[in-house]
């Protein structure tokens, strides 16, 4: 393969290679594709059967992306530190067929935050290790501070339930046991996290059986050309888009409600764009330090934010692998909030990356006018913990706002934008499966900004308790700072909570936890509106 890149191999041959080239990077999607809907459809919880809070992905032995089915495209970075988490410990020579490894550590492995159990499942290929298969999922409940084990008010990573550092689940196929009963230990519903943890084994397993059949079939020499060329692919697609771009350098901030813990000072992201040639640098190394909350966010989750700008500036058909990495440079500094030192809380992790990608699009605006675009209503998640009959249930949502215009576009109401992809539960799965009854799920009208092409509108949804004792935690943003509109359209609407216990109504920080709400009483959560593109 070595004389392709030479450009010494004869055309035919060239030819040849690259159409199995594209075979094999296909049936790499497909299989992904298939890993992703069994993991849908084997959910235990309404997270991942319902609100899609996971994403699978195939990588190659040295941990590089291969192909991913980007649900949630933060999971574009958390991948590749999954694996480096896993390398670290296990060196290669130590990995066996039929091992299983989980790890949910923000710290040595790749989760966005405790969680998000990882899996990964190694594949040989005449007995060399040759690639991961992997998925990345959402848990109900590891325990922590809070049910849901994402305190509002977590101080530092401890607080936000148990850490694993990745450890083998199987051992060459034996099932660890002693781990599995660990697991169990520590959650509030053990059922549903084991249950959901066994569906995201069973789909590496089989993802790993057919990502070794590819190997098997076109060769590990073919079928390992076959990822680096569209890597290298990825890449030029991505530096031929740079090259149409004027060079400029800029800079833009967005800030964050608060920290959880001061409620009453704004984090700032502050990003400094260079863009040369072929080239380009993200520096955020001015952003403010590290929050005492949980609004800090890792580098390599940072670098997934900067890969979906570059993605979406390219197209929607830029294939999704190491390519994309290979595009640009990051620079952080340590002890901002977005590289916090150990052990920083990270569990509310989502509005700095809102801000992180609204900032870099907002240094874009400034030079390539037609990046432009208005801020989003970024993204939030609330849990809402029923005991009931001494069992606790766990209803945890994602809750979208209005999406910024653009030139020529107007917002979306009601969805889920930048990295935020998950899915707005429905109302009758929910009255399905918790004691809560929908009282209210409308459009807020005039939530996003004005302009010659308007923002999308949030929505409100009321929910009424009618059994057990109900905590609530909500992780959200954007509540009191709005998000912003561009070149002369207006900002648009900011978020608001509300609880009404007995009688009395009580308006919620944006992050808070420890809210108890009984029968009857009811709660209310409106979303931000997205800004407005141009003046009216």
């Amino acid at each position: 393969m070595v004389d392709i890149w030479l450009g010494t191999a004869s055309r035919e041959a060239c030819v040849g290679t690259i159409f199995e080239a594209e075979m094999i990077a296909s049936m790499a999607r497909g299989i992904v594709d298939d890993m992703q809907a069994g993991l849908f459809r084997s959910g235990y919880s309404s997270i991942i059967r319902e609100s899609h809070d996971a994403s699978c992905a195939v990588l190659l032995a040295d941990g590089s992306l291969a192909a991913q089915k980007v649900v949630l495209p933060i999971h574009i970075g958390a991948f590749p530190a999954v694996i480096a988490g896993v390398l670290a410990r296990y060196p290669s020579d130590e990995i066996r067929d039929g091992d299983v490894f989980l790890s949910n550590s923000p710290w040595e492995g790749g989760s966005p935050h405790s969680p998000d159990f990882a899996i990964a499942v190694p594949v040989f290929c005449d007995n060399q290790l040759v690639a991961f298969a992997a998925s990345i999922a959402h848990k109900s409940d590891i325990g922590g501070a809070a049910p849901g084990s994402c305190p509002a008010t977590a101080r530092d990573t401890f607080f936000e339930g148990l850490h694993i550092p990745p450890v083998r689940l199987f051992s060459a196929g034996a099932q660890n046991k002693e781990a599995f009963a660990l697991l169990s230990g520590n959650s509030r519903a053990p059922e549903v996290v084991i249950g959901d943890l066994e569906g995201q084994i069973g789909v590496c397993s089989l993802g790993s059986v057919r990502v070794g059949q590819l190997f098997d079939r076109f060769g590990v020499e073919l079928t390992s050309f076959a990822f680096e060329y569209h890597r290298r692919a990825t890449q030029r697609l991505i530096q031929e888009r740079l090259l149409e771009l004027d060079d400029f350098e800029g800079g833009a901030e967005r800030f964050i409600d608060h920290d959880g813990i001061d409620l009453e000072t704004p984090k700032g992201i502050r990003v400094r764009v260079t863009k040369a040639g072929k080239s380009i640098t993200f520096d955020f190394s001015d952003s403010d330090p590290q929050g005492s909350g949980p609004i800090n966010v890792r580098p390599h989750l940072v670098k997934a934010a900067c890969a979906y700008v570059m993605i979406a500036i390219t197209g929607i058909d830029t294939p999704v692998n190491q390519g994309v990495f290979d595009s640009f440079d990051l620079e952080t500094r340590e002890g901002t909030v977005v590289d916090p030192y150990f052990p920083a809380p990270v569990n509310t992790y989502n509005p700095a990356l809102h801000a992180i990608i609204e900032s870099v699009f907002a240094a874009f605006g400034e030079s390539a006018p037609q990046f432009a675009r208005a801020d989003g209503g970024g993204g939030r998640a609330m849990t809402l913990a029923h005991v009931v009959d001494r069992k606790t249930l766990i209803q945890y949502e994602l809750f979208a706002g209005g999406v910024g215009a653009m030139q020529g576009y107007d917002g979306e109401t009601g969805c889920h934008c930048n990295q935020t992809n998950g899915k707005v539960t429905s109302i009758e799965m929910l009255e399905t499966e918790f004691p809560i009854r929908t009282e209210e799920f409308k459009v807020l009208k005039d939530s996003g900004g004005k302009g010659k092409f308007r923002g999308g509108c949030g929505f409100v949804r009321t929910y009424r308790i009618l059994d057990g004792v109900t905590s609530v935690t909500l992780r959200s943003s954007k509540h009191g700072i709005q998000p912003l509109g561009v070149n002369g359209g207006g900002n648009a609407r900011g978020g608001f909570c509300e609880v009404e216990v007995s009688g009395t109504t009580t308006r919620l920080a944006s992050m808070q936890s420890g809210v108890t709400l009984e029968p009857g009483d009811r709660l209310t959560l409106g979303t931000p509106g997205g800004g407005g593109y141009g003046p009216v």
